[in-house]
């Protein structure tokens, strides 16, 4: 799955809330993970607790079934590339 194109699903609050998305999505066989953030970032989330948004990834072709999964479950979601 390393040559995929991982592409932005949604973006999380915070780093609890990427993970339980991260989570729920692996548990239905789609692979996700957190986008690789700057040292500055993790460093202020730990530092400073800052709530910085963090983005969900899917690999493209998972997109339609994790946004659909998603909106099941929350239909007010922002779902694709934040702007």
């Amino acid at each position: 799955m390393d040559d995929a194109t991982w592409e932005v699903l949604v973006e999380a609050y915070n780093d609890v809330e990427a993970d339980i998305i991260c989570g729920f999505l692996q548990e239905k066989g789609i692979p996700a993970k957190k986008a690789d953030s700057s040292p500055y970032t993790g460093a202020m989330r730990i530092i400073g607790g800052q709530a910085m948004e963090v983005h969900v990834l899917v690999p493209g072709s998972f997109l339609q079934e994790a946004s659909e999964l998603l909106l099941e479950i929350d239909p007010d979601l922002d779902i694709g590339n934040p702007e």
